[in-house]
């Protein structure tokens, strides 16, 4: 290491691990919520810390089995801001999202003295997961400059700029790992013309490895074993898994979707993100203006499609997701980069990246890829009036005097009919769906909470299974998975393929979107046909949807 960077800062061997965030409800010492107190950190903090400095005479890495965590945590002590003196030195603010479970709060220094310009601490729920601190210092001597960026219960990294005067410049890039605890890591799904980037979480466990993948408020977790060859993870839900093999921070593998046929296969790399990577920009920094809503169209083979996109920007984290009017495109989450900005998703079976340029209320350029199978281009412009047809007019009844009736098997082979004694007097909800479906599992998980709140009053819930094998010991096989991963307390039927979806329920108009959910008295008549869902990524959508559905189902069991 730089003998004169070390001179220079003490406590350059640094820190990091499991460092709480402070609640407005706590006591606090400073004037201050939202912030950390490192003293307190310095006599909880433990375990293996690996430390690695890179400057411009290469890399340097050591492992500490016992680190002394009052001089690791120094420089983040020395950045502390929360303080009396400081009380009326800093400007807060806060904000939260609406479309995902994200709070930021940010510190900014209106007086010049002060050696912390600004600090950004984030939440998910309740909990900090991450912070940001820029600190510049002046003597005589020599200008000093560093961000810290510390993620809890991972690690830490700070990146440093000195200006010696009347000596050359250094500056080197610390990071501080803590063994064994989860770290960021960055997926590359190769589809081509671009790479779908998705972040995860990498933690060791027992018997191979814990994948968390994040995208807004949206946590998908799965475990790779370890066997010969490398790792696999099967996905939840759907018929899809990962193949992988680990070299260093470096992952090489194969994404298996079964969904989309035995040979559907997409190539990805995985690397190790630096913790500013994981969280950490500069809050004084201008950046394009996300917030409205854009009316949006899709445009393919001549025809367009129209969908309302909805966004928000933390930094140069972009999270968002565009609803259509059959569904939604769920957790979407990406960066920023000038005007130009990404979007991603992997929820364990679909990889969906939107790609574009924000051009003051326009946004041109645009482009949509699904895996490797599928892209698209589309364009939006910022429009607050735009809306979709109502999605409880899209679907009806043939005749207005028809009738539900079928005849389907359950997952034992068991005829089950809507004519049969169990839903006789009851309110029902027929639910169109695909075990293949991501709207679907967001549907199937709200009319999970329905029907257990709502069951022991007669509400009666059906799933019409409609798998893409016509053969039926294939689609029990889809459709138990799904249901034991979803844990669904409600029956579901085999009830063919979507292509015999028509023939399947010719007495209402051809099924426009899975999921499509049917209503039905007390009395067996059909009372509102909703078609696709608008999933949690939707916010006020999606919360307006359960809030008008449970209340009208509430109505239904309330008659007579």
């Amino acid at each position: 290491m730089n003998t004169l960077i070390y001179k220079i800062s003490v406590g350059l061997v640094l820190l990091l691990s499991l460092f709480s965030c402070v609640s407005e409800k706590e006591k606090v010492k400073g004037p201050f919520v939202d912030v950390i107190d490192f003293r307190e950190e310095q006599d909880e903090i433990e375990g293996v810390l690996i430390k690695r400095v890179y400057t411009d005479g290469g890399i340097e890495t050591k492992t500490i089995a016992s680190p002394d965590w009052t001089v690791e945590l120094q420089p983040f002590v020395d950045a502390d801001f929360n303080k009396p003196a400081n009380s009326s030195k800093f400007t807060r603010t806060e904000t939260e999202s609406k479309l995902s479970n994200w709070r930021e709060v940010t510190w900014q220094s209106i007086d010049e003295k002060t050696s912390v310009k600004w600090a950004v601490y984030r939440f998910v729920d309740s909990t900090c997961v991450g912070a940001s601190i820029r600190v510049n210092r002046t003597s005589a001597a020599y200008t000093f400059s560093e961000i810290l960026t510390y993620v809890p219960n991972s690690g830490y990294s700070i990146e440093n700029e000195q200006d010696l005067r009347t000596l050359d410049s250094n500056s080197f890039y610390l990071s501080g790992e803590l063994e064994g605890k989860p770290q960021p890591w960055r997926i590359f799904f190769d589809i081509g013309p671009h790479n779908i980037p998705v972040n995860f979480w990498w933690s060791p466990v027992s018997d191979g490895v814990k994948l968390t993948f994040t995208q807004g408020k949206e946590e998908l977790t799965v475990v790779a074993l370890k066997t010969d060859s490398g790792y696999i993870a099967e996905m939840p839900v759907f018929q899809s898994y990962l193949k992988f093999e680990r070299n260093g921070d470096e992952l090489i593998g194969t994404f298996h979707n079964l969904d989309r046929g035995p040979n559907y296969e997409v190539a990805f790399i995985a690397n190790k993100r630096t913790y500013d990577q994981s969280f950490g920009y500069d809050p004084t920094a201008l950046g394009p203006d996300f917030s409205g809503k854009w009316e949006t169209y899709f445009y393919d083979e001549g025809d367009s499609s129209a969908a309302i996109g909805m966004f928000e920007r933390f930094g140069d984290d972009l999270i968002g997701t565009f609803a259509t009017e059959t569904g939604d495109y769920r957790f979407l989450q990406g960066k920023v980069v000038g005007d130009s900005f990404y979007l991603s998703t992997f929820d364990g079976s679909h990889l969906f990246l939107f790609t574009g340029k924000i051009v003051g209320d326009a946004i041109l350029d645009g482009h949509f890829y699904s895996g490797n199978h599928y892209h698209t281009t589309w364009t939006a412009k910022r429009n607050e009036a735009f809306e979709l047809r109502d999605p409880n007019s899209m679907t009806s009844l043939s005749d207005a005097k028809s009738e539900i009736d079928f005849s389907f098997p359950d997952l034992k082979g068991n005829l089950v009919s809507l004519s049969d004694a169990k839903y006789q007097g009851k309110v029902v909800i027929l639910q169109v769906l695909g075990s293949w479906c991501p709207n679907c599992v967001d549907e199937t998980r709200y009319f999970t909470e329905l029907y257990s709140k709502y069951n022991s009053d007669g509400l009666e819930i059906i799933g019409l299974g409609f798998e893409r094998s016509p053969e039926f010991d294939m689609a029990k096989i889809t459709l138990s998975k799904a249901i034991a991963d979803l844990d669904v307390p409600y029956s579901v039927l085999v009830a063919g393929t979507p292509k015999e979806s028509a023939k399947a329920l010719p007495m209402i108009t051809p099924i426009k979107s899975y999921p499509t959910s049917i209503f039905i008295n007390r009395k067996g008549e059909v009372v509102k046909i909703h078609t696709g869902f608008y999933g949690p990524s939707t916010g006020k959508y999606y919360n307006d949807y359960c809030a008008e559905t449970e209340l009208f189902v509430a109505e239904l069991l309330n008659e007579k």
